[in-house]
């Protein structure tokens, strides 16, 4: 079949013309930029099984200038909630400092602390503390050219 000009006086029952196609988008595995990093108690400095996942997500972020990310600094339950709210923000700093250091647009990245208000964890015990000392990462803004691939 002919490629033909977009035009809306041609019928589309005209089989010697098809519409042209959109140009092919990108997949985003959301997984690989959403995934969260983990602090130790009273810490916000970047761990070393941290920055592989933060390592991880840099090729993602330098091939797509258009992605935003918040970055969400929360803590455990352990200290006052003005103190919480100060290491959230903290965290949220220096996991945008080592993404930046590693290249990337200052500019891209929103911090915000929640500090102790959104654990993934409510038991008392270091294992669920553990997974509440942590950067969440959320996509707020993509480019024209990528489409988002579900988490499995």
């Amino acid at each position: 079949m002919a490629m033909c000009e977009y035009n809306m006086n041609i019928p589309a029952s005209d089989p010697n013309c098809v519409a042209p196609m959109a140009p092919p988008m990108q997949m985003v595995d959301t997984a690989a930029i959403t995934g969260p990093i983990y602090f130790d108690f009273d810490k916000s400095n970047i761990r070393p099984d941290a920055a592989e996942t933060l390592d991880r997500k840099v090729p993602w972020l330098q091939a797509n200038p258009g992605m935003r990310i918040r970055i969400e600094g929360n803590a455990d339950e352990r200290g006052s909630d003005e103190y919480n709210l100060a290491l959230g923000q903290r965290r949220a700093a220096s996991a945008k400092r080592y993404l930046v250091n590693k290249g990337l647009a200052a500019d891209r990245f929103d911090l915000v602390s929640y500090g102790e208000e959104r654990p993934v964890c409510t038991e008392h015990n270091e294992a669920c503390w553990q997974l509440n000392r942590r950067d969440d990462f959320r996509i707020v803004t993509i480019g024209s050219d990528m489409i988002m691939v579900p988490r499995d």
